[in-house]
């Protein structure tokens, strides 16, 4: 677990180790400097199989790839301006991505590895990898642990969209596959909505995320607080999402309001709460259902709040997740009292409709 008092150094390689052993697709992760050197690393098997000679000779042939590769993007983007892509080898994907306006992370994956999964999260590790490097890290909002957001398997970002057409190799049979750069800058607007039964902690949660700040508007009367938040991608600075965020506070109103409450809204969090299993059942068969019904199409988040008791916990895990499977939505669990996963919730879908929104406008 990470502390205040670990040094910067320290902290990356932690984030980089949780990161890596977090996914079974990733083998080894890479931050760089500006200037080339590296600053970071972490190799899946070096605390497992140190002693294992094909394992470095492996580990080594994947430092020069990518120490080659480096060359090759800091010629074409220029120093500090990296942005983001992806290479592929016939065994393996690589990843790069600019780590704020000092660094850059770089991925070696399995081949068959889910780019549209890997992406949003590997965004959000170079932000908090950015912040590190800026010392602007916020452990009372943030983590170096990482956020377990199971993503459904038909969410796309549109990768095809963003694919390079070249055949040949740039290095040692090492083909470029994607490239991510911004047309023009955007400001985008984002309607959140939240969704849940009494209790369950949705107005803990968005206020978590906004760090209990920017709330510009509460309608006693309606039951609706209306928030706002900004937020930016690493690497695409100059592009601005904002989030509107809608917290139903009061159910009695719903049925008044609901279509209102629902128009326009570009993702939908869905809260209940782990030690109320009614709470659970009314989250998967009223709420879901009912927003999927009305918006069709767009991200859905199923959210097991309160996972702080768990002594009191009623509803698995696996039970949420099987759940989130069936209706094809999100699915993760969160403590906004203790902020566990919530800031990272909201930021990875958030950089999913950043994309997306991209990608509908190429």
């Amino acid at each position: 677990m990470e502390t205040k008092a670990a040094t910067k150094e320290e902290n990356l390689r932690i984030l980089l180790k949780n990161f890596v052993e977090s996914r079974d697709d990733v083998i080894l992760a890479f931050i760089y400097s500006n200037e080339g050197l590296l600053l970071s690393k972490y190799n899946k098997s070096e605390e497992t199989t140190q002693e294992d000679k094909e394992s470095e000779d492996i580990y080594g042939a994947f430092t020069a790839i990518v120490e080659n590769l480096l060359d090759k993007i800091s010629l074409e983007y220029k120093t500090g301006r990296y942005g983001s892509g992806s290479f592929e080898t016939e065994d393996n994907r690589i990843i790069y991505l600019e780590a704020g306006s000092e660094a850059i992370l770089l991925l070696v994956c399995d081949y068959d590895t889910n780019l549209n999964s890997l992406f949003p999260m590997a965004y959000l590790i170079v932000e908090k990898i950015a912040q590190l490097l800026e010392n602007s890290f916020d452990f009372k909002f943030n983590s170096l642990e990482i956020p377990d957001l199971s993503v459904y398997d038909s969410f796309s970002l549109g990768l095809d969209k963003f694919s390079i057409h070249e055949s040949d190799s740039i290095i040692n049979g090492v083909t470029p596959t994607h490239k991510f750069q911004k047309s023009k800058q955007i400001e985008k607007l984002f309607k959140l909505i939240v969704l849940g039964s009494a209790a369950v902690g949705k107005t803990t949660l968005v206020n978590q995320f906004l760090k209990k700040e920017d709330i510009i508007d509460y309608r006693p009367t309606l039951g609706i607080s209306i928030s706002t938040q900004r937020y930016y991608v690493q690497g695409f600075k100059e592009d601005v999402i904002k989030f509107l965020i809608f917290d139903l506070a009061g159910q009695s109103f719903f049925k008044r309001v609901r279509r209102d409450y629902y128009k326009g809204a570009n993702c939908a969090f869905i809260v209940y709460d782990v030690t109320r299993r009614e709470s659970f059942d009314e989250a998967v068969d009223f709420w879901l259902k009912d927003a999927q019904k009305e918006l069709g199409n767009i991200p859905f988040v199923l959210i097991g709040n309160k996972i702080d008791l768990e002594e009191d916990r009623v509803v698995t895990k696996e039970e949420g997740l099987k759940k989130a499977q069936e209706l094809k939505s999100f699915f993760t669990e969160t403590s906004a009292l203790r902020n566990i996963n919530v800031q990272d919730t909201f930021k990875i879908i958030g950089i999913g409709l950043f994309f997306k929104h991209i990608e509908e406008n190429k």
